[in-house]
């Protein structure tokens, strides 16, 4: 009797034993269960975040007008005349009045450059086979190539190159406007985006502030 007692009691032991380590191995399955999941869901939410931020950086870095993207390492302009009679002086602080593109109008400017020279308003072929650009504006003189005078209707090649597939296009003058042109250094209102030596704009574009 003493020793079915005492196997008995040994045979209690090792199934309280044995249901203890089932409940600690359940409970360490869960937490691993547990630790997988929010390994998952940071690694799904990283990804979400980096996708995101990628679209942001992709739209910041790029600007678009008329459809096309803008060359972002514009320069100012060499071997034009400077204009000394014109109403804004290098250095002057403006306010945009144009809508050439989303962003500029009402837009805070400093006038980096005037130049004594016509505007013109243009029709162009991208040179990569986009879309027809209409009512470009603007170019100047010397960023047109045509045989004899510059004037509307004119067939001309576009030298310019303020934007991507712009420079060795075909295209024809719409409109012509009398000088200054200017260009301006101004912070894009959506994007917040400083745009440097931005060509160009017309007196009647800038509004003194």
């Amino acid at each position: 009797m003493k020793i079915s007692k005492l196997f008995a009691t040994v045979s209690i032991a090792a199934l309280s034993l044995s249901m203890l380590a089932g409940v600690s191995a359940n409970a360490s399955s869960k937490k691993d269960m547990h630790d997988m999941s929010s390994m998952k869901m940071d690694k799904k939410s990283s990804m979400s975040m980096n996708h995101s931020s990628m679209k942001m950086n992709k739209k910041s870095s790029m600007m678009m007008m008329d459809g096309l993207e803008m060359n972002m390492h514009s320069k100012l302009p060499k071997g034009l005349k400077k204009a000394t009679n014109a109403k804004f002086k290098v250095g002057s602080k403006v306010t945009l009045k144009a809508k050439h593109m989303e962003g500029m109008y009402n837009a805070k400017a400093t006038v980096a450059g005037v130049y004594k020279t016509d505007l013109y308003e243009i029709d162009f072929m991208p040179t990569n086979g986009g879309k027809m650009v209409k009512n470009h504006k603007w170019v100047v003189a010397s960023e047109l190539k045509a045989k004899g005078a510059l004037k509307a209707g004119k067939s001309v090649t576009v030298l310019a190159d303020h934007m991507y597939n712009m420079k060795g296009a075909k295209g024809k003058i719409v409109k012509v406007h009398k000088g200054p042109a200017y260009v301006v250094n101004f912070t894009d209102t959506k994007t917040h985006m400083v745009m440097k030596n931005h060509k160009w704009l017309t007196q009647s574009e800038l509004k003194a502030r």
